[in-house]
């Protein structure tokens, strides 16, 4: 995640142009690997094994090498080799920036203290981005946030990255009292606390997070679309929900649904998490526990 938010801040502050990216997210993807495709590779899972820790992962909020070690596929040492083996996203985003002689390490680390020091981020701060860990970076932006919205936005930070696009990344979250929705899909949770959890965009953004989500060959208009995307937060919200249950927390949730028209999201406070799948901008909008309005 973190390599496609540095990435980003090369971008906007003139240090690569998107030209240049793009060659380095080239060389970066001929040199990483799934850790499913790794394993198959490696002929210590066989493709149907792989693809069933796939699907698993829609409905167990887990990691594929936890999911893997649990049905007996691996064991934990072959986990441990083959994350060795598919390596840091962040170390191969700037291994593949020098190797094309793009910025010198030097060039590079001076970048990444700029970023620091812009975002007021500490040392611990910026390891914990670069580890590319999303159980690590999610609260970092969300500091200061409830925990229980810090938990369903890591929820569907985990489930966009392994679901719908593998180098989804967030930016800067904001609240706000009201929200301009487009392409808007939307669910509800009730219980021991009110929620809702909603997904808005333009058309082309909510199209392309469908597209990764359920594939090309089910999403032929928008509104096809649009319900994709209210499967994708019924399964954020079913994974949500299921571990709130651990914690004795108690939350149901209503059917989703969508509209195809521009309107206002209207709440004394509602959570904006801008996300960016397949170089497209959606944000995820989260409030608990707050009467809110659609004009």
């Amino acid at each position: 995640m973190f390599d496609r938010i540095f990435a980003d801040y090369l971008l906007k502050s003139g240090k690569l142009s998107q030209e240049q990216l793009d060659l380095v997210f080239e060389t970066q993807e001929k040199k990483r690997a799934r850790l499913g495709v790794i394993a198959v590779s490696e002929q210590l899972m066989t493709v149907e094994q792989a693809e069933e820790v796939n699907q698993l992962q829609a409905v167990c909020d887990k990691r594929f090498g936890d999911i893997a070690v649990e049905k007996g596929y691996l064991t934990d040492e072959q986990v441990s080799r083959l994350l060795s083996l598919q390596g840091n996203l962040y170390l191969s985003f700037v291994q593949s920036i020098v190797d094309n002689e793009l910025l010198s390490m030097q060039e590079i680390n001076e970048a990444q203290e700029q970023y620091q020091r812009e975002n007021s981020f500490t040392l611990m701060d910026m390891e914990n981005l670069k580890s590319c860990d999303i159980d690590r970076t999610t609260p970092i932006f969300l500091h200061g946030q409830s925990e229980l919205l810090t938990a369903l936005c890591g929820v569907m930070a985990r489930t966009t990255v392994r679901l719908v696009d593998y180098h989804a990344y967030m930016k800067k979250p904001y609240i706000a009292k009201e929200v301009p929705i487009q392409y808007f899909s939307m669910q509800e949770l009730f219980g021991d606390h009110n929620i809702i959890t909603a997904i808005t965009g333009p058309a082309d953004a909510m199209k392309q997070a469908a597209i990764g989500f359920a594939g090309e060959q089910y999403i032929s208009d928008e509104e096809d679309a649009l319900d994709a995307i209210c499967e994708l937060i019924n399964c954020v919200n079913g994974l949500f929900a299921t571990d709130m249950s651990l914690r004795n927390i108690e939350v149901d949730m209503k059917a989703p649904y969508y509209q195809a028209k521009e309107g206002i999201l209207t709440a004394d406070s509602l959570l904006c998490l801008p996300i960016i799948v397949s170089g497209k901008e959606i944000t995820l909008i989260t409030a608990i526990d707050t009467e809110y309005s659609i004009k």
